[in-house]
C-alpha cells in the first residue's frame, strides 16, 4: 500500500471515529449501556437471513446482465461475493470495479462487456430504488407531511424525482449512443481505454434495446431492492424501535448511507450511524434508539457480506493485492 493510500485510509478512519464519537455523545450514558438489552434475536436472525438472500440475488442479477454465452453462475457468484468485501472497506463501490477485473481475468469476459453488465446492474438497482422510494413517499404523503411538514416532503419528492429521472435520461442517452456506435466487430483486447468504453456503451445500447432483457433485469432488481429494504426494516423491531412507516424509514437510512459511502467506507459505520440519527429522529425516535438501530444496521450490512466474502476469496485463491494489481496473477 502506497504512503498516499495509507494516509487517505487513516484520514477516513479518523473522520469516521470523530463522527461516531459525536453521535455517541448525544446519548445518555445509562441509555448507552442499555442498548444491548434492546436486541431481539428472532427479528435479528430474520433480518440477517433475508440480507443473505438479497446478496445471493444480487449475484444472480450480475449473471443475468451478462450476454450469452455466460460464465458459470457459480463462478460469477464467487467473484461477486469476494469482490464485495471491497465495498465494505473502501468508498465509492470499489468492489464493482474489482468484479469487472475478475470477470475478465477468471472468466475471460471482455472488459467492455463486464463494464456494461456491472453498469446496468448498478443503474437498475438505483433506478428501482428511487422509483420505489418515490412511490412510498406518494402513498404515505399524508403521514409523512405530519412528521416533517409539507415543505420538507416537497423537497424530498423533488430530489428523488430529479435524481431518478436524471439517471434514466443518462441511461437512454448511453443506450442511443451505444446503438449509433455499434460495430459488427469487437475491438481487439488491449486496444485502449477508449475502445473499451466504446465497447461498453455499444453493449449497453444493445442490451437496453431488448424489451425482454430490460423487463427481466428490472424485475430482478425490484425483488432485490424490496428484500433489502425489508431486511433493514426488520432491524427496527430487532432493537425495539417502532415507527409509523418502517419501510420508508429504512429506505431513508439506506439512501443517506449510500450517499455517505461515496466518501467514507460503510464498514467504518460512521455513514450509517449519521444516517440513522438524521432519519429516525425525524420519525420521533430518541437518540438511543437511533444509535441502537445504527448498530443493528451495521451488523446486517457487514456481517453476512464478510462471512460469505472471505471464504469466496479463499476459494478463488485471491489475496488483497490481487484486486489492485492484475499483473500479480497469471492468466
Amino acid at each position: 500500500m502506497s504512503s498516499a493510500r495509507r494516509g487517505w485510509w487513516f484520514l477516513q478512519l479518523i473522520a469516521s471515529l470523530l463522527v461516531i464519537g459525536a453521535l455517541v455523545r448525544e446519548v445518555d450514558a445509562a441509555q448507552l449501556v442499555g442498548i444491548p438489552d434492546r436486541l431481539s434475536l428472532g427479528w435479528m436472525a430474520a433480518a440477517l437471513a433475508l440480507k443473505v438472500a438479497t446478496l445471493c440475488f444480487h449475484e444472480l442479477r450480475t449473471w443475468l446482465a451478462l450476454p450469452a454465452p455466460r460464465p458459470p453462475l457459480s463462478q460469477v457468484t464467487l467473484i461477486g461475493f469476494a469482490a464485495g468485501i471491497l465495498n465494505l472497506i473502501l468508498p465509492a463501490r470499489a468492489g464493482d470495479v474489482a468484479v469487472i477485473m475478475l470477470l475478465h481475468r477468471l472468466c475471460r469476459v471482455r472488459t467492455g462487456i463486464a463494464t456494461s453488465a456491472m453498469g446496468i446492474v448498478s443503474f437498475l438497482e438505483a433506478a428501482v430504488f428511487g422509483i420505489l422510494l418515490l412511490v412510498v413517499l406518494l402513498i404515505g404523503a399524508a403521514q409523512w407531511e405530519q412528521v416533517v411538514g409539507a415543505d420538507a416532503l416537497d423537497q424530498a419528492m423533488q430530489l428523488v424525482s430529479f435524481g431518478t429521472g436524471g439517471a434514466v435520461i443518462v441511461a437512454i442517452i448511453v443506450a442511443v449512443l451505444g446503438r449509433m456506435m455499434s460495430s459488427p466487430e469487437a475491438p481487439p483486447e488491449g486496444a485502449g481505454l477508449l475502445s473499451m468504453l466504446r465497447e461498453a456503451m455499444t453493449e449497453t445500447g444493445s442490451a437496453l434495446s431488448s424489451p425482454r432483457y430490460v423487463v427481466l433485469n428490472t424485475a430482478a432488481a425490484l425483488v432485490q431492492v424490496i428484500g433489502m429494504i425489508a431486511a433493514f426494516a426488520m432491524a427496527l423491531p430487532a432493537v425495539g424501535v417502532t415507527v409509523a412507516m418502517p419501510g420508508l424509514a429504512a429506505a431513508g437510512v439506506l439512501a443517506l448511507s449510500s450517499l455517505a459511502a461515496v466518501a467514507l467506507p460503510p464498514g467504518y459505520g460512521a455513514g450509517p450511524a449519521a444516517a440513522s440519527m438524521a432519519v429516525l429522529t425525524v420519525f420521533g425516535v430518541d437518540p438511543a434508539g437511533a444509535l441502537a438501530y445504527a448498530g443493528a444496521w451495521w451488523i446486517i450490512s457487514q456481517v453476512p457480506a464478510t462471512a460469505i466474502g472471505i471464504p469466496c476469496m479463499l476459494a478463488l485463491d485471491l489475496k488483497p493485492g490481487d484486486f489492485s494489481s492484475p499483473s500479480q496473477r497469471t492468466e
